[in-house]
């Protein structure tokens, strides 16, 4: 059987949006994760993400090839990062650099909590301290020295939101209600990879 390779389409100009699911009290629900019924493209709260074999963008943030995208090893330098990097606009975090951040139903980033899944899930993380139009890591690698990460095999390194507003912990969260989302793992003691799970559990 002969087969073809499909071309790319043309740009979708009347997106069709329906959110992709997150678990809240077993129960599905939708998160600000979208996805395109004609076109497939992702989106994030206002923010498209195109993927193709031609092309990777987001927003106005066009990237070619794979060498738009640089992911290094730790960086060296304290609250340094590397990965995929964009500015947007943050309403609350008074915890600075680090800090998990959920996207509110207007597009602007907040800090977020474990504590009820009202404001999840962690979409990104603060790389910059104070509110307004800010860098925030949407995947990748940060440093900071004030951690003090475990590292090792299985779920010892993994990473979570905490229920103490704009932290991070890999201690999971077990209280009724709270939110249990993976969003990185430790490289080392002062620096974790950010690849934030769109899926999350909450306890009964």
């Amino acid at each position: 059987m002969k087969q073809t390779m499909r071309k790319e389409e043309k740009e979708c100009v009347k997106h069709r949006w329906i959110p992709l699911l997150g678990v809240d009290k077993k129960k599905s629900v939708p998160t600000f994760l979208f996805t395109c019924l004609k076109c497939g493209d992702l989106k994030v709260g206002t923010q498209t993400i195109k993927i193709s074999r031609f092309r990777l963008d987001m927003g106005e943030l066009p990237m070619n090839s794979v060498a738009g995208i640089r992911l290094m090893n730790e960086p060296s330098v304290d609250n340094t990062a590397s990965g995929l990097i964009i500015n947007a606009t943050v309403d609350t975090n008074s915890q600075g650099i680090g800090a998990p951040l959920f996207m509110a139903s207007n597009g602007h980033l907040n800090t977020t909590s474990a504590s009820s899944s009202a404001t999840s899930p962690c979409v990104a993380l603060a790389l910059d301290t104070g509110t307004g139009s800010k860098r925030v890591l949407l995947h990748g690698v940060l440093r900071s020295d004030t951690w003090n990460w475990t590292t090792g095999p299985g779920t010892s390194s993994l990473i979570y939101i905490s229920t103490a507003t704009g932290t991070l912990t890999q201690s999971q969260p077990s209280g009724t209600d709270q939110v249990i989302q993976p969003i990185g793992w430790a490289l080392s003691d002062d620096s974790i990879y950010f690849t934030p799970s769109m899926m999350y559990l909450t306890h009964v």
